[in-house]
């Protein structure tokens, strides 16, 4: 079982983990992954900001729409 992942290979797991459950191997490098990047670590963080902003604007939209005539 090989844990080493590249920035490449962690940027694309975070982006997947949006979308579909990661296997336990796949969270446990990205783990290890981020002990070691702060680069990563960051880039996580701002899609987890990106994600919970963009869920805001949603149930702001949803809630002018119901609220117009």
């Amino acid at each position: 079982m090989d844990l080493k992942r590249s920035c490449r290979e962690v940027t694309r797991l975070v982006l997947e983990s949006e979308d579909r459950e990661l296997t336990a191997t796949e969270r446990l490098a990205l783990e290890m992954h981020w002990r070691i990047c702060d680069t990563c670590r960051k880039f996580r963080e701002q899609a987890r900001l990106m994600r919970h902003a963009m869920a805001r604007w949603r149930r702001y939209r949803d809630d002018e729409r119901s609220d117009s005539p």
